[in-house]
């Protein structure tokens, strides 16, 4: 079995040695050594791919695994793996992949994520095939409901993102369907020459994988992250006995734990749960397997995390696939034991007959290090350029009934809603979801009908029937006296009815999107910017614009626990709310924001932007770009000297918003003075609706949560000017440096900041410095470079009281001297004490 320690050794192996070296004695040359270094740069490893809007955090990889490897030195170890709480610092999972079986000439043969690294980003050939990024109301992402064909070509959600010009029309990713808050699209193939380098024994069965991960700020949907894979046959052979599965090695515990995955569990839930749907209660059917720790690591690792399988291909018939949605076959394995008693399957042939095996382990409560596999099927052919799908969800609660709430949440995201989207009044009706394809005959219509009348129905090529293949599940649920229905009746649980013959999956009612963001450091002040994307994209569920108002918060006091970063965030405890406003019609609290920054209204500042403040000719360098947009709309708008780029995005969508262009945005600033140089904080911006009756707004509705849209960002000083100058102006903070001075900004350490400390020069000179670090016998200890017209560095430079040497410094006296470039500005020489 393959564990902790020896993964590493394995993984680095097989995959990071491999992006290095030229390993292949079939390949030992340099044009490979070239393109193993280019392929480094198609792996995803900045982890980037983090899913962070909600309360379960999850790393998302290019090669089809989810999950950091955390406690290894795989280069991924130190972001979140599913953590939850978000930012706690407690995982509970390793790694997770698919893992696709079938018969090829008869013998089997399965391509797995996880642990081989068979699905691969597509070689160097594809240098699109990385992670990309959405979100509900992103342009060119409309999906059903709404009109859907962004680029008005008769063909929707065609071009899907993958930064790839798919229907030959010149536009790239113009027309996808976006879903949830956060959205991650990648793909991956199994036949990659790596993977099969790295892998000998690896039999590709030349397929296409495009998967997408899901996730959404708000409470009720916020526990769980969705999956969808589309599995293409891109080969020219038939693939045979065809199944699909999961495999994960589950690991609960504090990341600050020794050897925390070695009193886990695993089970599986099979039943039915009740799901909040507006006021009442849906029973759901859940086949959930899950992992935890068996004590809890004293409390400090109570949750349940579950992976539940929530739609996949089905055949009414169940001739060429099962019959309905659900697993077949659940296993478990523990411990270095050989394949034969119990252990991890180590061939394809051991792994296709766990996928194959209509069997479910008992749950394991010995409290062990656990990984488990579970799978459905068979399918029985997948036909070249012929595809499937897939729906999974991760899920994590406390305890065992609030990871099973979080999975009927999920659930009941996923069934979304139904639509007649075709047109046809014969479709979608009397409780007749199905179609089923002719050339069929005798088929039964409705196995429930009342009375027990079953009508038979046959179809010829190229005609479609309509048939109930759900009545006994609905009827089962809807007689189900465990959940408070409320005044729903027996069409809320039917599908097929009215018309509507069309089911839109993961369709959740929610608060408006984020805004977009920015935030410019100032001396001991933070600008906060965002635009007004919240209030022109309706609502994905009612298509209405029902927004509301804007909050904006603030998190002080982040240590960056283990496992987190500043691309994970901060734990949703040090999130305050430091203001808040909205729009005026009568809903509370009814305090305006619509009037410019430098108006104070009721000792309040307006929070609308006003370009350009203060600068001579501001009003016709506006008017200079609203010109360009009249005349020319499609061009971009040239930058005019002396401007950012930043500047003139922001000029040029101002005047498409006041031209009425497509395009346009409005802008908003705040400004925080309550902040400290060099202190670390986070920022969010969010949106929160109303509730409308006959049209009219008449209370509060949903809101954005503030983990959903964050920035960091720590002040900094002001750089000096050289008619300002003064070299007296030039010191260390703090100073003297004790563990006591530098503890308000101490991190944790991590791999790129050993130390978690830091001392900051402040006030340097507005060019580009030198700064030099020496004891007080002369040695030079450290060089650092400085550019004070750099926005991220201003006037400030940190050193994390490190020397070129890579040692921690001793305590001591240490000179400093700052050499600037510019010859308006005199060389400074300072000192500063270390009190270790």
């Amino acid at each position: 079995m393959i564990r902790k320690g020896v993964l590493l050794t394995v993984l680095t192996v097989l995959a990071v040695s491999m992006l290095h070296s030229p390993l292949s004695a079939r390949n030992d040359t340099a044009e490979w050594a070239e393109k193993l270094k280019k392929m480094e740069q198609i792996w995803v490893f900045d982890g980037s791919g983090i899913h962070n809007v909600g309360n379960l955090q999850m790393h998302v990889t290019n090669w089809g695994c989810f999950g950091s490897y955390p406690s290894s030195n795989w280069p991924t170890a130190e972001f979140p793996s599913a953590q939850w709480p978000a930012n706690s610092g407690t995982e509970y999972l390793y790694i997770a992949g698919l893992w696709i079986g079938a018969k090829k000439g008869g013998i089997p043969v399965v391509s797995t994520s996880a642990y081989e690294i068979e699905f691969r980003p597509p070689g160097i050939e594809n240098p699109e095939a990385k992670i990309y990024r959405a979100f509900e109301g992103i342009q060119s992402g409309a999906r059903l409901p709404s009109p859907d064909d962004d680029d008005k070509d008769g063909v929707s959600d065609e071009d899907w993102q993958n930064g790839i010009d798919d229907d030959g029309d010149g536009l790239i990713d113009e027309d996808f369907g976006a879903i949830g808050k956060q959205m991650f699209t990648c793909w991956t193939t199994d036949d990659d020459p790596t993977s099969v380098q790295v892998n000998p024994e690896h039999t590709p069965l030349h397929l296409f994988i495009r998967q997408e991960s899901y996730q959404w700020e708000e409470e009720q949907f916020y526990d769980f992250v969705g999956i969808e894979y589309k599995i293409k046959n891109y080969g020219s052979d038939i693939i045979e006995d065809l199944y699909i599965g999961f495999f994960a090695d589950g690991d609960a515990g504090k990341r600050d734990r020794e050897q925390y995955w070695t009193d886990d569990c695993t089970g599986l839930f099979e039943g039915i749960r009740c799901a909040q749907k507006g006021e009442n209660e849906i029973p759901v059917r859940l086949s959930v397997a899950y992992f935890y720790d068996k004590d809890g690591d004293d409390g400090a690792c109570t949750g349940y995390f579950g992976i539940i399988f929530l739609g996949h291909d089905i055949d009414p018939l169940g001739e060429n696939a099962p019959k309905t949605v659900g697993l077949t076959s659940y296993q478990n394995f523990s411990g270095d034991q050989p394949y034969e008693n119990g252990g991890d399957p180590t061939n394809d042939f051991q792994r296709y007959e766990l996928m194959s095996k209509t069997q479910k382990d008992r749950n394991a409560e010995v409290p062990r290090d656990y990984r488990m596999m579970m799978a459905t099927g068979p399918f029985r052919e997948l036909l070249p350029d012929s595809s499937m799908i897939l729906q999974v969800a991760f899920v994590c609660g406390e305890g065992l009934d609030g990871m099973l709430d979080a999975a009927a949440s999920a659930t009941m995201a996923f069934q979304g809603n139904w639509f007649d989207i075709d047109g046809n009044p014969q479709t979608g009706i009397d409780g007749r979801e199905t179609p089923v394809p002719g050339p069929v005959s005798g088929i039964v219509a409705d196995s429930c009908a009342a009375g027990g009348d079953l009508e038979l129905l046959s179809a010829a090529r190229g005609e479609i029937i309509w048939i109930n293949n759900d009545c006994r599940n609905e009827i089962e649920l809807w007689e189900n006296t465990e959940c408070a229905k409320g005044d729903a009746t027996f069409s809320d649980f039917q599908t097929g009815v009215d018309g509507k013959e069309t089911q839109v999956n993961w369709l959740v009612g929610s608060a408006p999107p984020p805004p977009n963001m920015r935030l410019l450091p100032g001396d001991n002040k933070v600008v906060v910017m965002w635009d007004n994307f919240s209030e022109v994209t309706p609502d994905v569920s009612t298509l209405e614009l029902d927004f509301e108002g804007y909050r904006i918060w603030r998190a002080d006091g982040w240590t960056r626990p283990m496992g987190t970063s500043v691309l994970s965030g901060p734990p949703r405890n040090l999130w305050q709310l430091i203001e808040e406003r909205d729009i005026m019609n009568g809903v509370r609290p009814d305090i305006d924001f619509r009037y410019p920054i430098s108006e104070i209204r009721d000792n309040r500042r307006g929070w609308q932007y006003v370009p350009l403040e203060g600068l001579d000719g501001k009003d016709a360098i506006i008017r200079l770009f609203e010109e360009s947009v009249w005349y020319s709309p499609l061009d971009t708008v040239p930058c005019p000297p002396g401007l950012s780029n930043d500047e003139c995005d922001t000029l040029e969508a101002m005047a498409r918003y006041n031209l009425g262009f497509e395009g346009g945005l409005q802008y908003y600033k705040f400004i925080d003075e309550s902040v400290h140089n060099g202190m670390h904080y986070f920022y969010s911006v969010t949106a929160y609706d109303h509730m409308l009756s006959g049209g009219v707004p008449i209370r509060v509705g949903k809101f954005g949560d503030s983990s959903s849209n964050f920035m960091y960002i720590s002040p900094l000083s002001d750089p000096q000017d050289a008619e300002e100058y003064d070299d007296d102006e030039v010191y260390v903070v703090p100073n003297p440096a004790t563990a006591a001075t530098m503890s308000p900004w101490q991190l944790d350490p991590n791999m790129d900041d050993p130390t978690g400390i830091k001392v900051e020069f402040r006030n340097l000179p507005l060019c580009r410095n030198t700064v030099r670090i020496f004891t007080m016998a002369g040695d030079l200890v450290e060089i650092l470079y400085h550019d004070g017209a750099s926005a991220g560095q201003r006037g400030t430079l940190v050193w994390d009281l490190v020397s070129r040497n890579g040692q921690n410094v001793t305590s001591g006296v240490y000179l400093f001297a700052v050499e600037p470039e510019d010859d308006r500005f005199e060389k400074v020489i300072g000192k500063f004490v270390i009190i270790r």
